[in-house]
């Protein structure tokens, strides 16, 4: 018996398509977000400010681009552009 390719059964998600019918909303932040903020990031240091804001999410404040902004510093600063 073949075993089943999983790229061969692999289907494109609407996952707004999905949450309407539920009558659910998500916004959805990605590295490529990330990295407007702070290009000097790859996509896995990108990936674990994203993560890292979900940890903190907060209903009230939600993720903005200041928590990206402030995450992204307290996980990879950046390096000091002053000549001393």
């Amino acid at each position: 018996m073949r075993q089943a390719d999983p790229d061969e059964n692999s289907h494109e998600i609407d996952v707004h398509e999905l949450l309407a019918k539920r009558r659910q909303v998500a916004v959805i932040w990605s590295v490529e977000d990330v990295q407007s903020v702070r290009p000097d990031l790859t996509d896995d240091q990108s990936w674990a400010v994203l993560k890292e804001c979900e940890r903190r999410h907060d209903a009230s404040w939600g993720i903005t681009w200041i928590s990206i902004e402030i995450i992204a510093g307290e996980l990879f600063p950046e390096p000091s552009t002053e000549k001393e």
